[in-house]
C-alpha cells in the first residue's frame, strides 16, 4: 500500500511540474487559452481524446459490456461520421476568422444575445456533466483510502478523495494555463491507455481459460452482439441500429463542432488541415479505445460470473482489490489522468467563454476565472450524492443524457449560421427560441422516456422549425 501512495504521490509531482514548468508562457490572453497555436496537431489530437475519454470512460465503458453486450460500438460508428461532417462542414468557418471562443463566431452572425445564452448553456451543462465525471473519478479512490484502514463512512471518503482531486487539478489548470493542459493530457492519454491494458492482460491471467473457449461461452451468453436491428414498439430503442447511428453522429457534431471545451483543441492548431487532421483521427482513436475498455467489461463478467455486482463500481472494485502493489497506484493513476485530463480542460474552457463572451477579461484575469470555475464544479460534483441512487441509468447514459438536452439547439444553432440567410428575428428573440427548443427536448425525452440517441434530434428539429415557421409567418405580414 506504500508503494501504491509513493505511485500517486509521484504522479501529482509530475502534473505539478507540467504546470509549473508551463507557467512562463501565459503572457496574454492568447497564449493561456490557445497558447499561441504553436503546438502540433499530434498534441492536440491526443489532448482531445485524453479530454473526451473522462473516468466516465475509463471505469463505466466497462460497465455496458459487463451487464449488456458491445452495441455501443454503434454510437462509436456515429462518432466517426459526425467529427468527418464537422470536419468539412463546419470547422472552415472557424478558421475564417480570428476569434479565441467559438461562440464569438455565432455572436458575429447573429449578436451578443445568443453569443451569450448559448455560453451560458454550455457552462451549466458542463458543470452538471462534468461533475459527474470528478464523482466517478473519486471512487477508486475512495476503495483505497477504506482498503487502507480509514475507518469513515464511503460518503465522508469520497469527499476526502474529491477534494484531494479537485486541488491537483486546479493548481495545475490555473498556474500552467492551456499549453501544460495539453502537454499533461498527452501524458495522462499514455497512462490510462497503458492502465488499460494492463487490466485486460490481468484479467486475462486471472481467468486462465483458452480465448476460443471465454468467446464461445460469451457469445453463448449473448455477450458479443453489435447490431441491434430490432425495433422494440414498448421498449429502450438507444441502441437500435439507425437510432444509435444518427445519436452518435448528432452527438459527436455537437460535442466537437459546437461544445467550446472540446473545439478549443481543434482551433488551437495552425490551419484547417490541421484541425481536420485532429477531428477524424480522434474518432478512429476513441473508436479503438471503446473496443479495450468494453473487452474488458467482458472478462469482468467472466471474472465475476454468479455474483452480485453494482455494474458501474465492477471495474473500480476489481482494480482496488485484485492488482496487487505498486501496480494497484498506476491503475488508479491512469483513472486521475482520465479524469483530469477532461476536469482542467473544463476549468480552462469555462474561464475561457466567460473571459470573451461575456467579456469579463475587463474585470478578471484569466487565473482568477480558472480558480472560481475549478471551485464551482467541485461543488457540482457533489450533486450526483443525492442523485445516484433514484437514477435508474448507468452514469455514462446519465452523462450522455444531461449533454443531450442541449446539444441539438446548440448544433441548429451553428448550422444557421453556417448557412447564408439572415435570421428572421431578433437576436434576443433567437435566443428565446433556442432555450425553448431545450426545455422542449427535456419535456419530450422526461415526458415519453425517449432514448438519449433520440433527444438530440428532437432539439435540433425544433429550433430549425421555430426559425423557418418565424420565416414563413414574416412574410406573410
Amino acid at each position: 500500500m506504500i508503494w501504491d501512495l509513493f505511485v500517486l504521490i509521484s504522479y501529482f509531482i509530475l502534473v505539478f511540474y507540467f504546470g509549473f514548468h508551463f507557467a512562463k508562457n501565459n503572457q496574454k490572453e492568447e497564449d493561456f487559452y490557445l497558447a499561441k497555436k504553436e503546438i502540433h496537431w499530434g498534441f492536440l489530437l491526443l489532448s482531445l481524446v485524453a479530454t473526451e475519454t473522462s473516468s466516465l470512460t475509463f471505469l463505466s465503458i466497462p460497465s455496458l459490456s459487463f451487464k449488456g453486450d458491445y452495441r455501443f460500438l454503434e454510437i462509436a460508428f456515429g462518432y466517426v461520421i459526425g467529427r468527418t461532417i464537422v470536419a468539412l462542414y463546419l470547422l472552415p468557418s472557424y478558421f475564417s476568422g480570428n476569434t479565441i471562443s467559438v461562440y464569438e463566431y455565432v455572436g458575429n452572425r447573429f449578436g451578443k444575445s445568443p453569443q451569450k445564452t448559448i455560453s451560458f448553456v454550455f457552462t451549466i451543462s458542463r458543470l452538471l456533466g462534468d461533475g459527474i465525471r470528478l464523482y466517478i473519478s473519486s471512487l477508486p479512490i475512495a476503495f483505497l483510502l477504506e482498503r487502507m484502514g480509514l475507518e469513515f463512512s464511503p460518503e465522508v471518503l469520497g469527499m476526502i478523495a474529491l477534494t484531494t482531486l479537485s486541488i491537483v487539478t486546479i493548481i495545475y489548470s490555473v498556474v500552467g494555463g492551456f499549453r501544460a493542459i495539453v502537454f499533461t493530457d498527452v501524458l495522462q492519454w499514455f497512462i490510462y491507455v497503458f492502465g488499460g491494458i494492463f487490466a485486460l492482460g490481468l484479467l486475462i491471467y486471472k481467468l486462465d481459460i483458452p480465448f476460443t473457449t471465454g468467446f464461445a461461452e460469451l457469445k453463448t451468453l449473448g455477450k458479443i452482439n453489435l447490431f441491434v436491428f430490432d425495433y422494440l414498439p414498448e421498449g429502450d430503442n438507444s441502441y437500435f441500429i439507425l437510432f444509435a447511428l444518427i445519436g452518435g453522429a448528432f452527438i459527436s457534431i455537437g460535442s466537437h463542432g459546437t461544445d467550446l471545451m472540446l473545439v478549443q483543441r481543434v482551433i488551437a492548431t495552425k490551419n484547417l488541415v490541421s484541425g481536420q487532421k485532429i477531428l477524424i483521427g480522434s474518432g478512429i482513436v476513441v473508436f479503438f479505445q471503446f473496443v479495450l475498455f468494453l473487452f474488458i467489461g467482458s472478462l469482468l463478467y467472466l471474472f465475476y460470473e454468479g455474483q452480485t455486482m453494482a455494474p458501474d463500481k465492477v471495474f473500480s472494485q476489481f482494480i482496488v482489490n485484485e492488482v496487487p502493489s505498486p501496480l494497484l497506484g498506476i491503475l488508479v493513476a491512469a483513472i486521475l489522468a482520465s479524469a483530469m485530463s477532461t476536469l482542467s480542460s473544463t476549468i480552462n474552457s469555462l474561464s475561457l467563454t466567460w473571459a470573451r463572451d461575456w467579456e469579463m477579461d475587463k474585470w478578471f484575469s484569466p487565473k482568477a476565472l480558472s480558480l472560481f470555475f475549478g471551485f464551482t464544479l467541485f461543488v457540482s460534483s457533489l450533486i450526483p450524492y443525492f442523485l445516484i441512487q433514484t437514477w435508474e441509468k448507468g452514469l455514462l447514459e446519465m452523462g450522455l443524457t444531461i449533454f443531450s438536452y442541449t446539444l441539438g439547439p446548440s448544433i441548429a444553432v451553428f448550422f444557421l449560421a453556417r448557412g447564408k440567410a439572415d435570421l428572421p428575428v431578433s437576436g434576443s428573440v433567437f435566443s428565446t427560441f433556442f432555450l425553448a427548443s431545450i426545455f422542449t427536448t427535456v419535456a419530450f425525452g422526461l415526458g415519453f422516456k425517449l432514448s438519449f440517441t433520440l433527444l438530440i434530434p428532437i432539439g435540433f428539429g425544433t429550433l430549425v422549425f421555430l426559425v423557418q415557421i418565424s420565416r414563413v409567418f414574416l412574410k406573410k405580414n
